[in-house]
């Protein structure tokens, strides 16, 4: 079994190297579907479990955990940030669990072991997919935000007939960029599928909150009609939005609830 795994492993490596290059970053969700009564167990556990498992051994550059609002999608959202997909693939989020489970006592060690498998225990039926991002190229940040506050992340998922930097291109014209600078949205951007469910494109935008998405929708010229029409132009199907809320992320090491 552990053969295989580690061929699985190799297999979707090099398949993703193929498609990335080291100007891209490698984002991985998590979806998981859990009751509205245990969400805030889960997000308890969360946090203990983080406080154990994060190191200076793993590869993961940045996390940030979502909980459902609005639309249709999974109730909690972890994403996951990696400079590279190699790093994706063989960082091990155990190895400092192990460290101190061996350090520790036996009684520290019932604790622990309880701990993991409650907490591990919310991962029935949940999906995983990995994207790309260029932060540099695709991601626009706005200035004088809280980050720790509980702000809203909208996020948007497209079918495309074209290519998905154009069409992401033509979004960030129209609506990011415009949008940060007014100070309206904290940051946005796209990433495109990599592996996975999920659909070509993914675009994202952070708010303040509410009323501040809804004076965008409402308030904000359109000033950019033709990057506009040039991405509507190649979005096919259906697509699906959603509306998340930001309960906490990882900062300097440390995963750390978001404030009310």
């Amino acid at each position: 079994m552990k053969i295989l795994k580690l061929a699985f492993a190799l297999m979707v490596t090099f398949s993703i190297t193929a498609q990335t290059n080291s100007e891209n970053s490698v984002i991985n969700f998590t979806y998981y579907d859990i009751p509205v009564q245990k969400i805030g167990k889960f997000l308890e556990l969360h946090k203990q479990m983080a406080d154990i498992q994060l190191g200076d051994k793993r590869k993961l550059q940045g996390q940030w955990v979502y909980r459902h609002y609005y639309g249709s999608g999974a109730s909690i959202i972890i994403q996951d940030n990696y400079a590279s997909a190699e790093d994706a693939v063989s960082d091990d989020e155990w190895v400092h669990f192990r460290e101190k489970w061996e350090a520790s006592s036996e009684e520290e060690r019932e604790k622990m072991g309880a701990l993991a498998q409650e907490y591990t225990s919310f991962r029935d039926g949940h999906t995983d997919e990995m994207r790309v991002v260029n932060w540099e190229r695709n991601h626009k940040t706005g200035e004088g935000h809280d980050w720790n506050s509980s702000w809203i992340m909208v996020i948007g998922e497209y079918s495309l007939d074209g290519n998905w930097q154009v069409a992401g291109d033509a979004y960030n014209e129209w609506q990011t960029i415009p949008l940060t600078e007014s100070g309206h949205m904290m940051a946005g951007g796209y990433t495109w599928h990599l592996y996975g469910s999920g659909k070509d494109i993914q675009l994202y935008s952070a708010y303040p909150s509410m009323t501040v998405f809804a004076d965008a929708l409402e308030n904000t010229t359109d000033n950019q009609p033709e990057a506009r029409q040039k991405f509507w132009s190649m979005v096919k199907g259906s697509h699906t939005d959603q509306i998340y809320v930001h309960v906490g992320h990882v900062e300097d090491g440390v995963y750390i609830p978001s404030s009310n």
